[in-house]
């Protein structure tokens, strides 16, 4: 069955990068060659990687996912991504937006648990790794054929996107993505302050605002914050930002100075500096590298 989902994802993606479908929220990929460690940012999404490997490195975390372990990805998360070709052929894989819409009406109905976070002793941070297995392929050979024609994605695309939730929530740590779906949990309030920070990287930082609002005092939520992202809130918005200004660059291609301010910086020369620290380049050559 894994060999059937490789076939259809190489023809599925002829082209080298990411390739849209029917349905906004799948998107397929082909990467030919080994990419090495770079920052990125990912959205909350499961990754599935049919052929080859990645690579994920978060904090003092090292997360490989390939065709055995897919990422489950419940919160925005910034981290670090490097791409392994295996016997010189492509990586191939699936990227799928969680819709907590349809998450949540799935907890609702009793999937998923209720294990406290807090007390999860194998709890270390938002992002985590389940079984690919013969089940999930299935139902992912199930969808690569929904998308093959418009009417089929739009009417049965999302049964089976339904099916890829209900399969992860039944996870080994399938309590984390129901948690996120909660919105009375901790880790529910932390995913929540991050979709803010996203939504407004380019201005200051409240914690103290944004721990009132999750109704935890300050430390509490320092410390519920660094254990879902591995990051403080602060660490964690200079992140974004530099990953926006590489994205803005990249795509609009803006000079540094506009882009520095574009996303919250009130010094070019610090943006520079700080861009480069994190990249390992300076900002006139992001277009470059991109390539």
């Amino acid at each position: 069955m894994m060999n059937e989902l490789i076939n259809i994802l190489g023809e599925m993606t002829p082209l080298e990068g990411c390739t849209s479908t029917f349905l906004d929220k799948v998107t397929l990929f082909r990467i030919d060659k080994h990419c090495p460690r770079t920052p990125l940012i990912y959205d909350q999404c499961l990754c599935f990687v049919a052929q080859g490997k990645k690579i994920g490195h978060l904090s003092d975390r090292t997360i490989r996912y390939d065709s055995g372990h897919f990422l489950v990805v419940p919160v925005i998360a910034p981290f670090e991504c490097e791409v392994l070709a295996v016997d010189d052929k492509p990586v191939l894989g699936i990227t799928i937006s969680i819709d907590y819409a349809m998450v949540q009406e799935i907890v609702d109905s009793g999937i998923g648990g209720s294990v406290d976070l807090e007390g999860d002793a194998d709890f270390k941070s938002g992002i985590y790794l389940e079984s690919f297995n013969e089940k999930m392929v299935e139902t992912l050979v199930r969808l690569l054929k929904n998308l093959q024609n418009k009417e089929e994605a739009n009417i049965l695309g999302p049964q089976t996107l339904r099916e890829i939730f209900f399969r992860t929530l039944l996870g080994e740590h399938g309590h984390i993505l129901a948690s996120a779906a909660r919105g009375e949990s901790s880790y529910a309030k932390v995913a929540s302050s991050l979709r803010v920070i996203h939504s407004n990287y380019s201005e200051s930082i409240d914690v103290p605002h944004l721990a009132e609002k999750a109704n935890m005092s300050v430390r509490t939520f320092h410390e519920h914050f660094k254990s879902v992202t591995s990051y403080s809130p602060v660490q964690y918005l200079k992140r974004i930002r530099l990953e926006k200004a590489r994205q803005f660059m990249v795509s609009q291609k803006l000079q540094a100075s506009e882009t520095a301010h574009m996303v919250g910086y009130e010094s070019a020369s610090q943006f520079s500096r700080e861009f480069k620290r994190h990249f390992g380049y300076p900002p006139t050559e992001a277009s470059v590298h991109a390539a």
